[in-house]
């Protein structure tokens, strides 16, 4: 067959085509490079990624045969990558790691999940924590993220420690603990504190602080939430209510803590000072009863000193002596007043020793050089050195044949 003459006038078309075409395949080949240029940076990234990651990563197929691994940068392989590449997981790990991993392994390939276990392996530096997340790439194999967690399972071990530690104290401490939120409700109140208020001490947590107090004092606890949000510390006196609605008083030293991200409670210490207050008020009142009965007595009464001086005298006292005041007594010498020293020395010489004197009868000498009988009768008062802090005195006027 003889081809046939082809028209002149084609040629510009086809040659038209012909550019467009190859126009085309310049542009495929554009794109092309831009594709491996994107490939070899997302490689390079991807590279730099792994490399970054302190975990170890392993490919594993279903039976346990290690096919491929990324090494860790912060610990090495339980065994070299030589050994254990090609071979079988249930073949040179520890059985019991095995029995974690193995069962992981085949959940996440049929489930298609992602499987988190935990596990430990002893080493020839000790035991050492393990977690490994491990999901399926493809219809016969994972990959293992492995991450050595000995370090956080320690610091939790540490922080459980601490926790029964505490509890422990909060439990059975003779000091009064309790928690509450910055707005007073109470969190937790340990046993000796639950009981100093007749409570057991599920009856009480929940319940507002306030609610404890005693109605004269309640005015003051929003001040006291106050300085606690605002300063954080606060030390003081606190008058609770009983169940039988029986005044205590608690001596306390509260703190607020922060942890993370829980809201910030009050840690409440406390002592019950019941007894001591009790006893501070008896003493108030026996003060007050001495100081009126040595006021208003129809005898003389007066206090020495250590030192043998004149501290105080009664009003009768002022009055039997012929003084102005009190004021002229306070601070004078037994001298001024004893016409025989030597009583007077004897006196305190018996009350140092802790001897109880009986009725004395000597002579007073007043401020007009006049002269009067009186009977004294003396007790010693010590400190807590147990050296003689004063000499009472009663003293009565006497008739000189007495």
């Amino acid at each position: 067959m003889v081809n046939e003459p082809r028209d002149p006038t084609d040629l510009p078309e086809e040659l038209t085509e012909l550019r467009r075409r190859v126009a085309v395949l310049e542009q495929v080949q554009v794109e092309r490079d831009k594709v491996e240029k994107a490939l070899r940076a997302a490689d390079e990234r991807y590279r730099a990624l792994l490399a970054a990651v302190p975990d170890l990563m392993i490919r594993i197929r279903r039976d346990g045969t290690f096919l491929d691994f990324t090494p860790s940068t912060e610990f090495a392989t339980y065994v070299p990558p030589d050994q254990f590449l090609g071979a079988r997981l249930q073949d040179i790990m520890p059985p019991q790691m095995v029995e974690q991993v193995k069962p992981a392994i085949e959940r996440a390939v049929v489930h298609r999940s992602r499987e988190t276990v935990q596990y430990e392996v002893p080493e020839s530096h000790g035991i050492r924590h393990y977690e490994a997340r491990i999901v399926a790439t493809g219809p016969d194999d994972v990959v293992a993220i492995v991450r050595d967690i000995t370090e956080r399972k320690q610091a939790e071990d540490a922080l459980r420690e601490s926790e029964r530690r505490y509890r422990r104290l909060f439990q059975h401490s003779q000091g009064l603990v309790c928690t509450h939120d910055l707005d007073g409700t109470l969190l937790e109140v340990n046993a000796a504190a639950a009981r100093s208020l007749g409570f057991e001490p599920e009856e009480v947590a929940g319940r507002n602080l306030g609610e404890l107090l005693a109605p004269s004092v309640r005015h003051l606890f929003e001040p006291y939430l106050e300085r606690m949000r605002r300063l954080g510390v606060d030390t003081g006196l606190m008058q609770v209510f009983s169940k039988s609605r029986e005044s205590r008083f608690w001596a306390y030293h509260n703190v607020v803590e922060k942890l993370g991200d829980r809201a910030p409670y009050v840690i409440g210490h406390a002592l019950d000072v019941t007894d001591l207050k009790q006893a501070e008020q008896s003493a108030r009142r026996s003060e007050t009863c001495y100081w009126a009965l040595f006021d208003h007595a129809p005898f003389g009464i007066c206090r020495w000193n250590a030192a043998g001086e004149l501290e105080a005298a009664n009003p009768a006292l002022v009055a039997m002596l012929g003084y102005g005041s009190q004021d002229e007594l306070r601070g004078l010498d037994p001298s001024t007043v004893y016409l025989d020293m030597g009583i007077h020395d004897r006196i305190l010489d018996q009350c140092r020793e802790g001897c109880e004197t009986t009725a004395v009868h000597t002579r007073w000498r007043c401020p007009d050089s006049s002269e009067i009988a009186v009977h004294l009768q003396a007790c010693a008062t010590f400190g807590h050195d147990g050296r003689l802090h004063s000499v009472e005195m009663i003293v009565q006027e006497a008739s000189d044949g007495n």
